[in-house]
C-alpha cells in the first residue's frame, strides 16, 4: 500500500513537472515536490515561487489566473514585468539587497501593489515575499510569494465610501461630506484669494406639505427639489448637499455673491414651475423655497463655520420677509 502511494505521488509529480522551474525542481525530491505542489495548488490565494533574480519557478492556478497567464507560460518569466512601474523599483531593490544578506529571513509585506495582467488590465493586490525554508531550498535562495487580489475588496470599499458620503433619499452629498468638503473649499479660497459662496435653501411650509399629502409624497418632493438644485449648479466643482430635513446647501467655489444670486434665482424659478402630477397630486399643488447667500472674500468670515452661519442668518431673513425670497448677507 505504501509503495502504491509513493508511486502515485511520483506520477503526479511527473505530470506537474512542466509547471515548475529547474532551480526549484533540483531542490526537491519527488515526494517533496508532489506534496508541495498539491498543497499550493489547493490554496485559494495566488502563490508563486521566484528565484533570486525574480524569475518564476512555480505559480499555482490562482496566481496564474491573477496574472492572466497559464502556469506553464509563467515559468521563466520575471515577476518585475508584471509589477506596475510605480512598484517595480521597490521590489527590485528589495531582492537585490537580500541577495547579499546571509542566514537572515526575508519577510516583506504584505504591501499593496498594482499588477499588470497579460491582457493589459491592472489589478490591485497585496503582495508578500518570504524566504523558502533552507530545509527545502538550501543550495539557492528561493522566495515564496503570496498574491491577494484586492479588486473585490476595493470595489466594496469604494461602494461603501460612496454610500457613506451621500444622502440616501436625495442622492446629494450628505451633511458629513458637506462639512468635510467645505473645509477644503475654505482652504483653497484663502490660499488663492478667490471668493467662496454658500447658499442655504429651505423648503417653505414643508411640514404643511407632509401633513397634507403624507410623508411618502414629501420624500418625493424633496427628491424633485434635489434634482433641480443639482441641475442648476454651474459646474462639477460646486457641491450640492442635503443640509438636514428640508434644508439644502450649495457651495460655489470661485463664485461671488452676484453670480450666486443668479444661481439662486434659477433654482427659485425652476422650483416655482415644478408640478407634482407625476406623483399623483393635482397640478395646482406648488412649493417654494427661501434662500440665504453668504460670500467669503479676503477672510471676511475667518472660519467656514462662520460663512455657513451668515448664510443661515440670511435664510432666516428671507423667510421673515415672506418666504419664496432670496436674501444676501452683507
Amino acid at each position: 500500500m505504501s509503495n502504491q502511494t509513493n508511486n502515485n505521488q511520483t506520477l503526479n509529480a511527473n505530470k506537474q513537472s512542466a509547471t515548475i522551474g529547474k532551480t526549484l525542481s533540483a531542490c526537491l525530491s519527488h515526494l517533496q515536490f508532489g506534496s508541495l505542489i498539491e498543497l499550493f495548488n489547493g490554496i485559494s490565494e495566488g502563490i508563486f515561487i521566484i528565484d533570486e533574480q525574480g524569475t518564476f519557478e512555480f505559480a499555482n492556478p490562482m496566481a496564474a489566473q491573477f496574472l492572466g497567464d497559464s502556469q506553464q507560460s509563467l515559468i521563466g518569466q520575471s515577476l518585475l514585468q508584471f509589477l506596475h512601474e510605480t512598484d517595480r523599483d521597490k521590489y527590485m531593490y528589495t531582492l537585490l539587497n537580500w541577495l547579499d544578506i546571509k542566514d537572515t529571513r526575508l519577510n516583506f509585506g504584505p504591501n499593496e501593489v498594482k499588477i499588470n495582467k497579460t491582457d493589459g488590465n491592472i489589478i490591485e493586490a497585496d503582495l508578500s515575499i518570504s524566504n523558502m525554508p533552507s530545509s527545502i531550498a538550501s543550495a539557492q535562495k528561493l522566495y515564496v510569494c503570496i498574491l491577494h487580489d484586492l479588486s473585490i475588496h476595493k470595489a466594496i470599499y469604494n461602494k461603501l465610501k460612496v454610500q457613506a458620503s451621500i444622502d440616501h433619499l436625495t442622492g446629494l452629498a450628505n451633511r458629513f461630506t458637506l462639512d468635510e468638503s467645505l473645509k477644503q473649499y475654505w482652504q483653497e479660497s484663502i490660499q488663492s484669494h478667490q471668493p467662496l459662496t454658500s447658499i442655504l435653501i429651505d423648503v417653505d411650509h414643508f411640514k404643511r406639505f407632509n401633513d397634507t399629502y403624507g410623508h411618502i409624497k414629501g420624500d418625493k418632493c424633496l427628491q424633485k427639489i434635489a434634482k433641480i438644485i443639482l441641475q442648476c449648479i454651474p459646474s462639477r466643482d460646486c457641491l450640492a448637499a442635503r443640509y438636514g430635513g428640508e434644508e439644502f446647501a450649495v457651495i460655489l467655489p470661485r463664485c461671488n455673491r452676484d453670480s450666486a444670486a443668479v444661481v439662486a434665482r434659477h433654482i427659485q424659478q425652476q422650483i416655482n414651475a415644478m408640478t407634482f402630477t407625476d406623483i399623483g397630486l393635482p397640478p395646482e399643488v406648488k412649493v417654494s423655497v427661501s434662500q440665504g447667500i453668504a460670500c467669503e472674500l479676503d477672510n471676511q468670515y475667518r472660519t467656514c463655520e462662520a460663512l455657513i452661519c451668515a448664510a443661515d442668518t440670511a435664510l432666516y431673513r428671507a423667510k421673515s420677509d415672506g418666504r419664496n425670497k432670496i436674501s444676501i448677507s452683507s
